[in-house]
């Protein structure tokens, strides 16, 4: 009987051992990002294709992109970093002016002076 019980007992630490420490969190964040087209849209969703974040959705409507994303795996500036480094200004990152003219005409967007 003890030695059922000690198996019991390795089975259920191998078993207990072998899940994830953490599970990864997701959050959902909304913000501004300029842009006007279809081809701004594919540009700002591909940008944020990165480790960490799970679904990214810009709404040409509305200029909101609306993201997911595991806070433990990236910051939210690195994000926005990278939107901008794409060539599009966010709540919190702006463009840089010689990525900027880089954009397609179409793609161009009224900026906000700083």
């Amino acid at each position: 009987m003890r030695e059922f019980l000690v198996s019991i007992l390795v089975v259920s630490l191998i078993a207990a051992c072998s899940k994830p420490l953490t599970d990864v969190v997701y959050v959902t964040e909304s913000f501004n990002v300029s842009g006007n087209c279809d081809m701004c849209k594919d540009k700002i969703e591909k940008s944020v294709h990165l480790s960490g974040v799970k679904n990214a959705v810009w709404s040409k409507q509305t200029h909101i992109l609306t993201i997911q994303y595991a806070p433990s795996k990236i910051a939210i500036g690195t994000i926005h970093q990278k939107i901008a480094d794409a060539g599009y200004d966010t709540d919190k990152v702006r463009a840089d002016d010689k990525v900027y003219s880089k954009l397609h005409s179409c793609c161009k967007y009224e900026r906000k002076h700083e």
